[in-house]
Formats: C-alpha cells, structure tokens, sequence
C-alpha cells in the first residue's frame, strides 16, 4: 500500500509541476521564486531548481551509482544514466 501512495501522489505531484513548466507565467513564478512555488505543492524546500537556456543545459548525475554494472561495462544501465541525465530534454538540430 505504500508503494501505491507513494507513487500517485509523485504522479500527482509531476503533474501539477508539468502544468506550471508549461504555462508561461506559473514557469516565470517558478523561476523567480522555486521555494514558494514548490512548497505550495509540498515539495520540500531544499529543492534546487535550474532552468535551461538556450544556451545552458544542466545535466542531472545520480546520487548513486551501480558501481558493479558500471564495472561490467552493462550498456543497458550506461543508457538508462543518460537518460537520467539528460531527463527530457530535447534539442532540435539547428542548421550548420
């Protein structure tokens, strides 16, 4: 039952945060004031917010790493990190 709760209330909680990145002004309110913003939907207050520019891209590093997959060389787990990494960021190919 646990996991339950916890995973709809993270669902929950990526949904609201999903509707605010996408509204232009609530993204603009999250910006200027991530602490306020993400306490009003119970996140705790030690957050850090970065948010990409066109010309920055923050990249996301695990807290902890399967140090023996990473030993064995499992692409699997290689890509599942980048994924992790780079979370969902998407870059159009600009021309050359």
């Amino acid at each position: 039952m646990h996991a339950k709760t916890t995973f709809h209330r993270d669902l929950e909680f990526g949904a609201k945060l999903g509707a605010i990145i996408q509204n232009a002004d609530e993204r603009a309110k999250l910006i200027d004031d991530p602490k306020a913003v993400l306490s009003e939907l119970g996140a705790a207050s030690d957050v850090q917010l970065f948010a990409d520019t066109a010309d920055t891209v923050h990249l996301v590093i695990p807290a902890e790493i399967d140090a023996a997959r990473v030993a064995a060389g499992d692409e699997t787990y290689f890509e599942e990190l980048g994924k992790a990494a780079l979370g969902s960021c998407y870059y159009e190919d600009l021309p050359e």
